[in-house]
């Protein structure tokens, strides 16, 4: 859509032009977009650029937070965008989904300059940065991970790639910049291509949610919006064992991406709600479980974290163990639809994991 600028003389549309032809170079989309990350459309807080991925070769653009705590792969493109910009962040994605804590406080504290500080404090800056965007829980850290491409058009190859991701639970967002000329002024338009633009007036009328029906009915959203008839019934059947059986505060439905259950105040496990299936994500003593016990005691597969996030969708009911600190230790199970969920084996998996809570 063109810009407009109202004269003397009436209506005059500025002259589109590209980032290319005004020799705006990679480097200079991502000082602007360091220097205020809401040109994106979102609140975003930004630990790094051009990221050197430890024992690889790769560098990511830019490297961000988003308020539900999810790491953000920013890849920039100043020409068309085209394959394989795809699977590149894809890959990033996947190196990211290997990050402990204290790897982004470290890159946290590199970028920012804060290196010997010792009044420097990661966790203080992320939960500010969180509840200055309305997040009354602060989220763990890395649950997930999402990409967003940036770049000057769209082919249809990638925007094909992108839908399908988005429908298979995979977090992408692609936009478009154009760029008009208004004398020696480059004016920029991004534009959110992936996912598709809701028009307008679609909600008027409804519930004001400031944009986050998770928080006027999370039920409905995790239910009926994030899951499948068949992820949806494994759900209600899980929510039933856990009622029925232990001591838990939940379901708490009111974030974006997951649905938590208490035990003492603290999250003892979530629930990622995708499409295909249901993560599974519960904090646990260290050292009490591994997980090739887990996949034999179930029936699964164990999920090897050197795969990438493409051959990851592929994979049936999985489980992977991952150390947080020295104290507790993260159980990821990931359920397909055809996972047992009244198999004597997963009560009994259960059982222990709700016992290995450590608080």
């Amino acid at each position: 859509m063109p810009i407009w600028k109202m004269t003397a003389k009436g209506p005059r549309k500025l002259p589109e032009t590209r980032l290319k032809e005004e020799k705006v170079l990679e480097e200079q989309l991502e000082d602007w977009i360091v220097a205020d990350p809401t040109i994106l459309g979102e609140p975003l807080m930004v630990i790094g650029r051009q990221v050197l991925i430890p024992d690889t070769k790769d560098r990511l653009d830019v490297l961000a937070i988003d308020p539900q705590g999810n790491a953000v792969v920013i890849e920039l493109k100043r020409g068309r965008l085209r394959d394989p910009v795809d699977v590149q962040a894809l890959r990033y994605a996947s190196y990211l989904a290997k990050w402990k804590f204290e790897d982004f406080e470290n890159q946290a504290r590199n970028f920012l300059g804060k290196v010997g500080d010792p009044d420097f404090n990661f966790n203080a800056l992320y939960e500010d940065f969180c509840q200055d965007s309305g997040v009354d829980e602060i989220p763990t850290l890395n649950q997930d991970q999402r990409m967003i491409i940036v770049g000057s058009a769209v082919k249809e190859k990638l925007g094909t790639v992108a839908v399908w991701l988005r429908d298979h639970g995979i977090d992408i967002t692609v936009i478009e910049i154009h760029a008009y000329k208004e004398g020696d002024t480059l004016l920029l338009q991004p534009t959110t291509i992936v996912p598709f633009q809701v028009r307008r007036f679609a909600d008027t009328g409804r519930v004001r949610s400031d944009g986050a029906p998770w928080l006027v009915d999370g039920k409905e959203w995790h239910l009926q919006k994030r899951c499948t008839a068949k992820t949806r019934q494994l759900f209600e059947k899980l929510d039933k064992i856990l009622q029925e059986s232990f001591d838990v505060d939940g379901p708490r439905w009111n974030q974006k991406y997951y649905v938590a259950y208490r035990v003492k105040n603290y999250n003892w496990l979530a629930v990622i709600t995708t499409p295909g299936s249901l993560r599974l994500d519960f904090l646990v003593k260290a050292k009490v479980f591994k997980a090739e016990d887990i996949a034999a005691q179930l029936g699964i597969a164990k999920f090897d974290r050197e795969e990438s996030l493409a051959e990851k969708l592929n994979l049936p009911s999985s489980v992977v163990v991952e150390n947080r600190n020295e104290a507790t230790d993260r159980i990821m199970l990931r359920m397909k639809e055809d996972f047992d969920l009244e198999s004597e084996a997963f009560w009994e998996f259960l059982t222990a994991a709700y016992k290995a809570f450590p608080m």
